[in-house]
Parts: C-alpha cells; structure tokens; sequence
C-alpha cells in the first residue's frame, strides 16, 4: 500500500501489516539521512538507498525474501528515472516478498509522472510500460494526507548597481555557454540578486538557501539535515528533489519566500509556482 504524507504514524501502519499478515521478517530501505529505526517485534534489516545496488545486499534480500517478507520503503523516490538501477533492484525484492508497504511524503519530485514510480513498487510493476492514468488507480492501494503547501513572496527592488551586474553576467554567460547546461544560466543569474535579499533579512528568524556565502546567522543550506522547524527561503535550490527534502524534513506548509524585482527571481517565483500547482493537481488526480 502507497502512503502519502505520513509521519509519525508509520510505526503503528507497520506493526499492524506485520500481525495481520504473519510476517516473520521487515526489510526497511530508506536514504541515509532518513533511516529509522523502528523497534520491531520480528526479525528486520535496515538497508539505505545507496546500499541496495550492492552485491552484498542485493543478495542477501534475495536469499532471504519470501512470501512472509515485508519491505518497507521509506521514502525511495529519489529520481525521476523509472527504469533507474536502484528502482529496478527494489522491484525483484517486492517481486519475491509478499508484503510492502511506500510511505513517501510528497507525491512526486516535480511531476506526476513520478508517482508512477511508487505506482509501480505497489503493483508489482504489472503496469511499468504505462503512463498515468485515473482509471489504473483501483489496481494500487492508497492512502493520502494531502500536505497544503503555501508560499508567501516578500519581496526587494534591486538597485541600480545589482541590475548592472546582472546584466552584465547574463552576457557573459551566454557567450560562454557553448555546449554546457541551459540550466547553468539561471543557477548563476540567481546568485547576483542574493547580496538584495540581505535588505529583508531578519535575525529572529532561520533560513534556508543554496550556501551561505554571506556568513550569515540562523542560515541553513538545502543539503544539510534540518531539524523540524520554520525557515524563510533566501533562494529556491534548482533542483526540486532539494526542495522536496527541506519539505519533508522541516514539515512546514507555509513557506516565506525571499524575491526581487529581477527578472532571474521573476523567473524562479513562477518556476515553483508551477511546481505547487502541479503537486495540487496531483493531488486532486489521485482523490
């Protein structure tokens, strides 16, 4: 069964799947950062994600996997790449087990193409081949709590001086390009509006941004594991798997978002506009 959303309920949603259906042995798989262990009365493993691609363990699930088996993947939506390595491992583990449980706390990295990948762990995989569909839904199970993600925009004017800079790095850029990523183009335009944002910057407050090149206080970076907790956004990652981690780590649903007038910040405001209005447009396709 797909959960979506859950938290402190796994546990209980796990021990209940174990006395009901008389399984003797849990097989967790979750990132590093995210491994929890949950004190189970049966015989159970703890593999990370990067792990399970390993002969060592890809092996010893297998050997041992049988129809009482249950596995349990906690957060395993890690790349939008449905016939990745690390995904088709997990598929001949739930093929020889009898039993899973996907809790996963988003739906999707950006979108809903990648809840077919959790579409997939709960079904065996019968429907690898096919896109999403309403009506391929009664074939998995599912249970939702919908997270209501909220932005709140506070935003600067750049001045004169920023708006030269950022002119003149966007030539440079472009005429450097060649053969590099598009994407380096706005990764690097972000960056020159940022000394702005330091006008709203406020002490009382934590937050979250790409690096922490200005040495501020109370400043966290995507990558780091934050603790639960409310953050203002200094800038939005560029990747959305990054975001979609600070979410599920910090549980926070109302989120302020620190912007100016440039055009770069215009850009990514309405980037993660779209991504929110995608995640509630999966949410509604999935009810």
């Amino acid at each position: 069964m797909i959960y979506l959303g859950y938290s402190g309920e796994k546990k209980a949603i796990i021990e209940k799947v174990i006395k009901d259906n008389k399984i003797n042995r849990v097989y967790i798989f979750a990132p590093e950062d995210r491994i929890t262990d949950y004190k189970l009365a049966v015989t159970s493993e703890y593999i990370t994600y990067k792990q399970l691609i390993e002969y060592e363990y890809f092996y010893k699930v297998l050997e041992f996997a049988d129809k009482r088996t249950l596995i349990v993947l906690d957060e395993c939506l890690r790349t939008k790449n449905r016939n990745d390595l690390t995904y088709n491992c997990i598929r001949h583990f739930l093929n020889q087990s009898g039993h899973q449980i996907i809790f996963q706390y988003l739906p999707i990295i950006d979108s809903i193409d990648d809840f077919m990948t959790l579409f997939d762990f709960d079904t065996k995989s019968q429907w690898k081949r096919h896109k999403f569909d309403k009506e391929l839904l009664k074939e998995c199970s599912l249970s939702i709590n919908e997270i209501p993600i909220r932005f709140i925009f506070k935003e600067t004017k750049c001045s004169t001086d920023t708006n030269k800079k950022y002119d003149a790095e966007k030539k440079k850029l472009f005429s450097n390009l060649g053969l590099k990523d598009p994407h380096t183009i706005p990764r690097n335009l972000y960056l020159v509006t940022g000394k702005e944002k330091i006008k709203l910057f406020d002490t009382d407050k934590k937050y979250i941004g790409r690096n922490n090149r200005f040495k501020l206080e109370n400043m966290e970076t995507f990558k780091a594991k934050i603790d639960r907790g409310n953050y203002s956004v200094f800038e939005f990652p560029h990747n959305f798997i990054d975001f979609t981690d600070f979410l599920y780590f910090s549980k926070q649903t109302e989120i302020e978002v620190l912007t100016t007038d440039s055009k770069i910040d215009i850009w990514y405001m309405e980037r993660y506009n779209n991504w929110l209005k995608e995640l509630q447009d999966v949410y509604s396709n999935l009810r």
